[in-house]
């Protein structure tokens, strides 16, 4: 896929793969393509080369059929918000050809499931921030999608209303397949089945979510020192090592990822030992999918 004028691809032979009924985290660092993509996905903008298939159809064949098929949050919510939230979504239901009774059904049963219910006769200029994210998820609902598109759902909320909205998320997984853009990894690590990174528009990684932990489960570890003396010798003795990177420090502490050719720590401790440098611990830890991500899209 290329923007015109450009020669460098603003996706590069992107192929992915996502399974039926499950939460799909696409991630990748800024300019990665993130964006392009969920509007390639969602009928919103032409590519130029390759195949979108969902459903079994290409999209760009069937793009007037296909979008009946899809629901879509953008980061922004487009809402007329001097309507109730039961209004909002029966006139959501309505233009999906649903009769007045089946409107206001559907109206009532997405209010319920997105724990709306007590504020159905609210304006939606009063909702919090929380709240309408929640709603603009029942809107996007509201036709009953195969496949759910959000993109960045919990970027402006705060930690309550982040925790409302991705227990919502989390609730409808078997409902639909939700492709689930963001940024804020500890959201995709809670409630991810599958996790797909990119990075300058090339599929870098994509597995479940077990399994992507597994992948990288055993050669992290995380070292501490007794003082800051010892830190400026850890760092001038490992920093142009090509056996291990430091994927993150904390005061006295470091996260350090180490290449899978390493089976044995006790090399690089004797490394330490032999250079007078003093561990406060050193423990082998499990990763996050923020420890994976920095490993897989820094150079």
């Amino acid at each position: 896929m290329y923007y015109k004028g450009e020669k460098k691809p603003a996706l590069d032979n992107l192929n992915l793969e996502v399974p039926e009924n499950c939460i799909f985290g696409f991630l990748g660092p800024n300019g990665a393509g993130k964006t392009t993509t969920i509007k390639i996905l969602t009928g919103l903008m032409n590519y130029n080369s390759g195949d979108v298939i969902i459903d079994g159809e290409i999209i760009s064949k069937h793009k007037i059929e296909f979008r009946k098929k899809i629901g879509y949050l953008g980061q922004e919510q487009k809402m007329f918000d001097w309507m109730t939230g039961l209004e909002l979504l029966k006139f959501t239901a309505r233009i999906f050809g649903q009769s007045k009774v089946e409107a206001k059904n559907s109206a009532e049963k997405y209010l319920e499931i997105s724990g709306l219910s007590a504020a159905a006769s609210k304006k939606v200029k009063t909702y919090s921030g929380g709240m309408k994210q929640r709603l603009g998820i029942a809107q996007a609902l509201i036709g009953n999608p195969k496949i759910l598109f959000l993109d960045e759902p919990t970027s402006a909320l705060d930690p309550i209303g982040r925790k409302e909205v991705l227990d919502f998320i989390y609730s409808i997984r078997n409902k639909c397949t939700v492709f689930m853009c963001t940024h804020i990894l500890a959201d995709a690590e809670r409630i991810c089945d599958y996790v797909s990174i990119i990075n300058e528009g090339k599929l870098i990684e994509q597995n479940s979510m077990s399994n992507i932990k597994s992948k990288y489960s055993s050669n992290l570890v995380e070292i501490s020192f007794l003082n800051d003396e010892d830190i400026s010798k850890f760092k001038s003795l490992v920093q142009n090592s090509s056996d291990y990177k430091i994927i993150e420090n904390n005061d006295s502490s470091f996260k350090i990822i180490f290449n899978k050719n390493v089976t044995d720590y006790n090399d690089f401790l004797n490394l330490l030992i032999n250079a007078g440098i003093k561990i406060k611990f050193f423990i082998e830890k499990e990763p996050t999918l923020e420890d994976v991500f920095v490993k897989l899209t820094t150079k």
